[in-house]
């Protein structure tokens, strides 16, 4: 009984030692703890002063916070009309991207067809620039022959030129034949004159008789002109004024180099007469010169001068 209270005295002899000694500890740091409480102290006390101006700002927040709160409510129907009217919109867009969403692999299809087409251009472009190459160099040797035909092509303008001087001639010989076998007909009811079909050129005297005032005598055609070259335009007369499709009729002469174009002009008619006024242009070397006469014809069917 003895043994046990005294440990019982001893148990409470170092409970009462360690609180104690925890009781010194505390006591070491409450001059820390009491520097501590000051400076919290300080700092309210400082901060005190603010306290209402932050609590007064708070309420301005608060108010701001209202009117903004009233200004969205009163704003929110018409955000919600334009959104409301903005939904055809967007579902017409939705169901385009769709749209496009299904064409997609049809359009990727068409762009790998494009690739492999362009791979096959790549892989061909050497033989097409070997063509090109070719076409250059065809096209090269064209230009150096034509470069040496050009001095031939000018000798054969030259004569094309030339030759464009005798085409004249060449119709008046083809007229003149066409005219002489209409008018060959019998000697001896007709006068013989110069030309070109078989070396004769035969027209009716009566005619010829008719047309001697073909070239006035006072003109420097008369001076020029010789025989056959007036026997060759009664003969282009006549032709032209037994054809009523023909207007004009050129005539030339080889021997002489004279020639010239005979026109038909106005028809009128003088003392119940039909007349028709006949043009001459003649030309002779390097001259020329232009006469008019009229022509009418008679009871018998023959035209004569006036």
């Amino acid at each position: 009984m003895n043994k046990s209270f005294s440990y019982s005295q001893a148990l409470l002899a170092l409970a009462i030692a360690f609180l104690a000694f925890s009781l010194f500890k505390f006591t070491l740091h409450v001059p820390a703890i009491i520097s501590v409480i000051e400076k919290t102290t300080k700092t309210v006390d400082s901060v005190s002063p603010g306290i209402e101006d932050i609590i007064n700002e708070v309420a301005l927040v608060r108010l701001e916070v209202g009117k903004v709160r009233e200004l969205v409510s009163q704003q929110i129907p018409a955000i919600l009309t334009q959104v409301q009217a903005s939904l055809p919109v967007v579902q017409q867009v939705v169901v385009e991207s769709e749209y496009y969403s299904r064409q997609l692999p049809a359009l990727l299809s068409q762009l790998a067809s494009i690739e492999q087409q362009v791979e096959q251009l790549q892989k061909s472009m050497p033989a097409v620039l070997k063509r090109v190459d070719a076409v250059v160099q065809t096209t090269n040797d064209t230009t150096a022959e034509i470069a040496r035909w050009r001095p031939h092509s000018t000798q054969y303008l030259k004569e094309i030129e030339l030759s464009r001087g005798y085409i004249p001639q060449y119709l008046s010989r083809i007229e003149n034949t066409v005219e002489d076998a209409k008018t060959v007909g019998s000697e001896a009811s007709s006068g013989i004159v110069s030309g070109f079909f078989k070396g004769v050129i035969k027209l009716p005297l009566e005619m010829v008789a008719g047309l001697t005032g073909i070239v006035d005598i006072d003109s420097r055609s008369a001076k020029y002109l010789t025989a056959e070259d007036v026997a060759l335009m009664q003969e282009k007369v006549v032709g032209l004024l037994s054809n009523s499709n023909q207007t004009k009729s050129i005539w030339q002469n080889v021997k002489s180099g004279n020639r010239g174009t005979i026109i038909k002009g106005e028809e009128i008619v003088r003392n119940k007469q039909q007349c028709i006024n006949i043009i001459f242009n003649n030309h002779f070397g390097a001259d020329k010169e232009t006469l008019q006469e009229l022509m009418c014809i008679d009871d018998k069917g023959l035209w004569k001068v006036m």
